[in-house]
């Protein structure tokens, strides 16, 4: 079973989320795992173009406080 999203409880699923519970109940054990490689891959993918642009916009910060010093 998959884990509900929010405060909401067992008893209050919306259409969507009994479709997919239904679904993913239907599913075999491969298909699972599959599934949950891709969305771990997913997340991965997510966090490091967070990483990358973070790292954009410290070096940016960074051009911009080497600017600012250059003009005094």
């Amino acid at each position: 079973m998959m884990h509900g999203h929010g405060e909401k409880s067992q008893g209050c699923l919306q259409p969507q989320d009994m479709m997919i519970e239904k679904m993913w109940d239907e599913l075999s054990d491969e298909q699972k795992r599959t599934l949950i490689a891709r969305m771990i891959d997913s997340k991965v993918l997510m966090k490091e173009n967070l990483i990358k642009y973070l790292e954009f916009k410290i070096e940016t910060f960074n051009m911009v406080k080497d600017m600012i010093c250059e003009c005094k």
